[in-house]
């Protein structure tokens, strides 16, 4: 069975890294998220151990890193995962220059939990500030973790490979004309994908991620959806004003009537929206509390 690659890039690769890579292992399996991640470094230590320090606080926290060894990033990784999550905007940076074809996937653990934060090296310190920062490092990939699921592909399609983050935004056919309909920005388009897939996982798994912090995942896609209109036909402003107000509308602990027709709505951001969209979405709202 295929299993995504979510790899965590880290500086040597002995410390913050695999201990980042065996905590987010473990969220993913609690949720049963069928996912590989692994770990790798920017500096070239390759085959080192994981630090005595690291190795410590792994057994207080409950994980085992004695078979960890270092290895270099390198072409195959950064082609074949689908997410390069770095530890700090240091790693993240040294990632983008040396592959500056996947920068769209590379994002630091402070961005993708909201957080302007990078966490120390705790490298030669003791074992108390270790111990903090790897809780930290717990902490933010808890926050973290909506956006995290949105890079995982849909369980019913098929995988898109790695590194076509570059290609041409998608076209709408338009059946009247037999013409291509206006272009959509690629982050729009991914923005909205992301979250609707977000949406689409909350359902098939309730609970998986906090409602707060999935809220802020689907009005930051508005916001950008709305800053990216695909030419002036397009009705975005109109639609993500009716799109704020169903996310007014929906209860703090939505259901799965509600998380679908949200999904629903925000996946017509991934195209040019028209008159009929907004008309759709406006007559919707009028019995929008009483899904359930």
């Amino acid at each position: 069975m295929y299993e995504p690659l979510i790899l965590i890039v880290g500086a040597a690769d002995t410390g913050r890294a695999p201990l980042a890579a065996a905590l987010l292992r473990r969220h993913l399996m609690n949720h049963s998220i069928p996912a590989r991640v692994e770990s790798a470094g920017v500096l070239g230590h390759d085959d080192d151990p994981a630090s005595p320090d690291a190795l410590t606080v792994a057994e207080h926290m409950a994980l085992d890193l004695s078979a960890h060894r270092a290895r270099s990033l390198s072409d195959h990784l950064v082609e074949e995962a689908i997410l390069l999550l770095a530890i700090d905007s240091g790693a993240a940076r040294v990632a983008r220059l040396r592959f500056p074809q996947a920068a769209a996937r590379i994002h630091t653990l402070g961005e993708l939990a909201g957080r302007n934060r990078d966490i120390p090296d705790p490298f030669k310190m003791q074992i108390g500030p270790w111990l903090v920062y790897a809780r930290e490092i717990d902490q933010m990939l808890q926050q973290a973790l909506p956006r995290i699921l949105a890079f995982l592909p849909e369980p019913s399609a098929p995988f898109a490979e790695p590194g076509t983050e570059n290609r041409e935004p998608t076209r709408v056919t338009t059946l009247l004309s037999g013409r291509s309909a206006p272009l959509v920005a690629e982050e729009r388009r991914a923005a909205a994908e992301r979250t609707a897939h977000l949406l689409d996982l909350m359902t098939r798994i309730p609970g998986i991620v906090a409602w707060n912090a999935a809220r802020e995942q689907i009005e930051a896609a508005i916001a950008l959806a709305q800053a990216h209109p695909a030419d002036a036909t397009d009705q975005i402003t109109a639609y993500c004003a009716l799109l704020r107000a169903a996310l007014t509308l929906t209860p703090s602990d939505p259901g799965a009537a509600h998380l679908a027709a949200l999904r629903d709505a925000i996946v017509r951001l991934e195209q040019p929206v028209g008159t009929n969209d907004v008309s759709d979405l406006s007559a919707r709202l009028g019995g929008w509390t009483s899904l359930n």
